[in-house]
């Protein structure tokens, strides 16, 4: 018999054992989670206040314990738990986000929820999902433009052929500034046509690693 993918296998733990023990299905998302600025469970746990009418908070998580109910005027919702590494929530699903998402509770792959918080006094946090999407669909967005500090004293020929095979590597439709400074000296903001990049949180690690901490400046 051929071994189980990781989905099958995490899966299996989770059905007979009710936790996850060679792993975690949201483990190979942490990038891309502190991409979307996805809040952990243990951190929405933590939540003093209810969001306001229109605010919503992100986070990503497993849902399970799914149930689904109906209203005294008769209109289906849904109330599960969705998990995370961290812990885990109560959510609920209303009827007018259950006629949208009413497939998407099903789903057994990790979720990014957009969702109200509520704190009632004496109670855990629950969230009142607003959005869900599968996390393999879910897009980063990416900045439209840098500015990237380049120190004088610093840069060295190495550090420019660095940059260019960087940038040619990774074109996108970012634009880029340039920032060339002498500390206390002075300054020239250059942009070069034909650097467009594509700076996800991967190529600005490299950028810094090339031109210092703190040398990426994004501008949206």
């Amino acid at each position: 018999m051929p071994d189980w993918d990781e989905h099958q296998r995490l899966a299996a733990e989770k059905e007979i054992l009710g936790f996850f023990i060679t792993g975690h299905p949201l483990e190979k998302y942490s990038d891309k989670l502190q991409g979307l600025n996805a809040l952990g469970i243990a951190e929405v746990s933590a939540m003093k206040a209810s969001t306001g009418k229109d605010e919503t908070i992100t986070t990503a998580g497993i849902i399970s314990n799914l149930r689904v109910l109906k209203s005294k005027r008769g209109d289906f919702y849904a109330q599960a738990t969705l998990e995370d590494m961290s812990g885990s929530v109560d959510m609920i699903v209303f009827p007018e986000a259950y006629r949208r998402l009413q497939e998407k509770v099903k789903l057994e792959v990790p979720v990014l929820v957009k969702a109200g918080v509520r704190v009632e006094e004496g109670a855990n946090p629950k969230i009142t999902a607003a959005d869900i999407t599968p996390l393999e669909d879910a897009k980063v967005p990416v900045p439209r433009s840098l500015r990237i500090r380049i120190p004088v004293e610093g840069a060295t020929e190495t550090t420019v052929d660095a940059l260019h095979s960087l940038f040619t590597e990774r074109k996108g439709e970012a634009r880029v500034l340039f920032d060339v400074e002498r500390q206390g000296d002075f300054m020239v903001v250059m942009e070069a046509e034909g650097y467009n990049v594509h700076p996800d949180r991967n190529f600005i690690a490299r950028v810094e690693e090339l031109c210092g901490r703190g040398s990426v400046r994004v501008i949206n």
